[in-house]
Parts: structure tokens; sequence; C-alpha cells
């Protein structure tokens, strides 16, 4: 006579999966908090060498910067001017320049950090996420607008070297900003309903 044995599947309970959702949480925190400090870091030495440099391995023209390492820059193309060689009133033109243009990138790293420290926490689905996401979408979205206003204003002031404002990232910037703005309007609205819902509980 035969025994039939029937194995239910292993089921994954609840805890298991918010406790593997804290691990990864943390995980991807420290990874985007190394992430925000490196590009932070990069971006105030970006700004520093806008106001101090004084070699000829950097200059700027209408099409963007152009760097050699380790060496100077021999012969410029037409247009083109050596940093070392720009008056006090262009450096503080690119400094404004790089604090509007790249400010973004590290307040977009800063709040993606702060949403995988609310995972880290096991906290998924409240309104500290929805305004995570919408922030993030904000800063997209001023990230894909201010080279454009930038470039306008300086050539307005006459002090604009780089007019090449118009890149493919300013477009894709633009529509992941307006996704992650409806997704956080999304999460605050059936945040709202389910509250309303418990409430008429």
């Amino acid at each position: 006579m035969g025994i039939l044995l029937n194995f239910q599947p292993l089921v994954e309970t609840a805890p298991l999966r918010h406790e593997r959702l804290r691990k990864r949480g943390r995980i991807l925190a420290a990874a985007f908090g190394g992430i925000f400090w490196l590009v932070a870091a990069s971006v105030a030495a970006m700004l520093a060498t806008a106001l101090f440099y004084r070699g000829h391995s950097a200059a700027f023209g209408p099409e963007g910067g152009w760097i050699t390492i380790p060496g100077p820059i021999d012969k410029l193309p037409p247009g083109y001017t050596y940093l070392a060689d720009l008056t006090l009133p262009y450096r503080l033109g690119m400094l404004f320049a790089g604090v509007t243009q790249f400010g973004p990138a590290v307040m977009i790293m800063y709040h993606l950090r702060g949403l995988f420290r609310l995972y880290a926490r096991g906290i998924v689905f409240a309104q500290e996420n929805a305004r995570a996401f919408k922030r993030m979408g904000q800063w997209l979205i001023v990230y894909a607008v201010t080279p454009f206003l930038s470039v306008k204003l300086l050539t307005l002031l006459d002090l604009v070297i780089d007019k090449a404002w118009f890149h493919n990232t300013e477009i894709y910037s633009l529509g992941l900003g307006i996704v992650l703005f409806i997704i956080a309007e999304v999460m605050e609205a059936g945040r709202e309903i389910e509250q309303e819902r418990d409430e008429f509980v």
C-alpha cells in the first residue's frame, strides 16, 4: 500500500519579506549615499575650478568645455578661450551656471538616498515615500529647464561662454520628472482613500 505525501510549497511570510526589503533598502541607501557625496564633491571641485584655476588644460567655447589631462591644450579651436584667461565676471557667470545646472543633480541624489532610507526602516507606502518621489520629480524637472534659463540669463548679461545648453538628458529628465510627480500624486491619493476607509470603518 502506497502513501501519498502532499508537500505544500514554502510560502515566504510577510515578516520575512519585510526584513528582506529593509536589508536591501539599507544596502541601496548606503550606495546612493556614497553616490550623493561623490556627486556633491565633484560639483564642489568643479565650482572651485571655475573660480580659481589658472592653468591652460581647460578651455571653454560655444560648443562646451574642453579639458586635457595632464598636459595643456596646444591649440585652441576658433571661439574658445583658456579658463585661465577669463576675467572675474565670466568666472562668476560660470559659477552661476554650474550651481543652477548641477545643483539639481545633487538634490536628486539626496532625495533618492532618503527614499531608500525609508525602505530600510520598513516604510513603503506612507506619505513620506510619496513626498520623496514628488521631490525627485520636481528636481528632475528643474534639472531639465535650468540649462536653458541660465544660458538665456547669462546671454542677457553678455557673460555666456558655453551656449550648448540643449542635450538629450534634458528631455529624459523632464519626462522622468513628470512621471515621478504623477506617481507621487497617485500614492498620496491612494493613501487618503485608505485613511478615509479606515475612518469610516
